[in-house]
């Protein structure tokens, strides 16, 4: 059955209180409604899909601050208005998930803020964690088909997750972060700078290791990262613009190094 446990722990790990969510109607609703929500990356930890269930509600959000609320958006509506509303949105995850032999199922990785979805495609409902607040991911003992969750703030999920299925969605954000941190090593390096990144005792951080280094030919096609991540500038700048596409990129790129003599 899809339910839903909500533990909160104290700093021995004990479990001082609990609340559980239902598919059945009637315990669903008992939820605070705030049906124009958002995604905040500070506070939100885990988003449920409830469009199968016997509710008017699509989704059930679990956050820090606003408590456990449901809201009639479904939960690939609340992960494309938050990215939206960001530097970058799935157009460059699509991109940037070219060079990684990503394809499908993209998770929302924009260096330390990481939203995975537990489920594919993302092109229908599934649900979301904010991998940046997890801590532990292990399986339930009673029951193997569902795993319990970790987050800051001593908040513990248990839900009906397949855990291999998930842990390979773990270790594609981690290859988006590796990916976006090598990129931002690079550019910092050529103003002879370095990076420094502030210690994570996060799951991705502690638990996941890092990718392993693709192969020079991958890196190849290096160009076509940063026409695409210019591109996303660009639109994201230029929001009206409707009549420049990454095509007109490309012939910018090519202007750009023919008027400097590097072609």
């Amino acid at each position: 059955m899809d339910t839903i446990h909500l533990e909160k722990l104290n700093e021995l790990q004990e479990v001082i209180e609990r609340r559980t969510i239902s598919r059945f109607e009637q315990i669903a609703d008992m939820a605070q409604t705030i049906d124009q929500t958002d995604i905040c990356s500070e506070t939100t930890f885990y988003i449920h899909d409830t469009s199968h269930w016997s509710t008017d509600y699509n989704s059930i959000v679990f956050d820090a601050h606003r408590g456990i609320h449901k809201t009639k958006m479904t939960t690939k509506k609340l992960i494309n208005r938050y990215a939206r509303s960001k530097e970058a949105n799935f157009l460059l995850m699509q991109a940037m998930g070219r060079q990684l032999s990503v394809n499908r199922c993209w998770p929302y990785v924009l260096g330390s803020i990481q939203f995975a979805p537990t489920g594919g495609p993302v092109k229908d409902s599934t649900h979301w964690v904010a991998v940046h607040h997890m801590k532990d991911i292990y399986k339930d003992p009673a029951d193997e088909k569902r795993i319990y969750i970790v987050f800051d703030g001593g908040y513990r999920l248990n839900v009906r997750v397949d855990f291999k299925t998930f842990h390979r969605k773990l270790e594609m954000v981690r290859r988006y972060y590796d990916f976006q941190l090598d990129l931002t090593k690079y550019l910092v390096g050529q103003f002879n700078g370095e990076v420094h990144l502030l210690p994570s005792d996060s799951y991705l951080a502690t638990r996941i290791p890092r990718s392993p280094d693709l192969e020079t030919s991958e890196y190849q096609n290096c160009r076509e990262i940063l026409i695409r991540i210019a591109y996303q500038v660009f639109r994201t700048m230029n929001p009206e613009d409707y009549h420049f596409n990454v095509l007109d990129m490309e012939a910018v790129y090519k202007d750009t190094l023919r008027d400097k003599a590097m072609l």
